[in-house]
């Protein structure tokens, strides 16, 4: 790294850090994102002994459905008679659902297997009652049902160097175009180039770290909480988090790249960060279309920037095999996109309409 650039590095980097404000909000929210998004997907249906004063806590919405055994169903249930039971609940609440389906779903499977036991014990075939009998075979692992679970670590992995490098890539472009400090910067004698390197490495920098944070609180996240609450969680760990980071570091060199080239067209902060923010806007919808459309994992999608990506660190979630292919194309096509945006954004700089227009 030349001294210019470093000392353009370094001086983009301490701007940044200058809001202490801005720079402390993004910094805790990244570390909180994980934890607090576990919490809220771990958050299944409890299964316990319920209080004696069940029903003023389900009119209060403390507690979701109680199956009510009645007194007699032990005697009715020995005899071969019918048994009762009762399942209380209030379906005003609609976060009650999921518990009123899982107690009907007990029941129903509760009363299947009583009714198979009876019919044997009388010499009848069950096979009777269930002419075709349906086996469903999972064939996915216990590591992939709960990647199911986590399917939003990768839409984070995505979206994090978006907003990271965001505020370093809007100041050091259309902040400084803003308050005229761009013409002074570009009169010393550098090259463009070496300004554009060093604007771009603090912005990379400032990516590359909310990206860590916001994949550290997954991992302390899946390790600490999500252990006790659900096992298939614990996938995301320590070697999840570097091969998660080995996808995100060139993918957060391209969009700090882009986001400087689109923030160089930016009259102003405010300009600049409408413009960014339609690129964010196009980004997160890629993860959600690939999540809920059914698309198939296939090779061309690897040369797909922010879809490759997706792909791969889906796999990674999921467990399965990620071949160095895998990771190579996405991060090649990822930093020649950051090249082609860096002469870009050099280029730009040279024209005396972006350096001197305001208005």
């Amino acid at each position: 790294m030349s001294r210019a650039v470093a000392v353009v590095f370094l001086k983009e980097l301490k701007d940044g850090l200058r809001d202490r404000r801005t720079a402390l909000m993004v910094l805790i929210a990244s570390i909180l994102t994980g934890p607090l998004t576990l919490v809220l997907v771990a958050h299944f249906v409890e299964i316990e002994a319920a209080p004696d004063d069940y029903e003023s806590r389900i009119r209060e919405g403390r507690l979701d459905a109680v199956i009510v055994v009645r007194e007699d169903f032990d005697e009715r249930f020995l005899a071969g008679d019918q048994a009762k039971v009762e399942i209380v609940y209030d379906d005003s609440r609609t976060d009650a659902g999921p518990a009123i389906r899982q107690a009907e779903r007990l029941l129903r499977a509760f009363n299947r297997e009583t009714g198979t036991l009876r019919m044997v014990a009388r010499g009848v075939s069950p096979d009777l009652a269930e002419p075709v009998k349906v086996d469903h075979v999972n064939s996915a692992t216990p590591r992939q049902r709960g990647a199911f679970l986590l399917f939003l670590i990768p839409m984070f992995a995505i979206l994090s160097p978006l907003l990271g490098g965001m505020t370093i890539a809007i100041d050091s472009t259309a902040g400084e175009r803003e308050r005229g400090s761009l013409e002074p910067l570009l009169g010393n004698p550098v090259p463009i180039s070496r300004l554009v390197v060093g604007k771009w490495l603090a912005a990379w920098s400032f990516a590359i770290g909310v990206a860590f944070l916001t994949l550290g609180g997954f991992a302390a996240a899946a390790s600490l909480y999500a252990q006790r609450k659900v096992p298939a969680l614990t996938a995301f760990g320590a070697p999840e988090l570097v091969d998660f980071t080995l996808v995100v570091i060139p993918f957060a060199a391209m969009t700090a790249a882009l986001q400087m080239l689109i923030c160089t067209y930016g009259r102003s902060y405010r300009e600049a960060q409408t413009y960014v923010s339609y690129v964010a806007t196009a980004v997160s919808f890629v993860p959600v279309i690939a999540i809920f459309s059914g698309l198939k994992d296939a090779f061309w999608q690897l040369a797909v920037p922010v879809l490759g990506q997706q792909m791969v660190l889906s796999r990674l979630i999921r467990g399965d095999a990620v071949a160095a292919l895998d990771y190579a194309m996405p991060a090649a096509i990822a930093l020649a996109i950051a090249a082609v945006c860096l002469a870009g954004v050099t280029r730009l700089l040279g024209e005396e309409r972006i350096v001197f227009g305001r208005s």
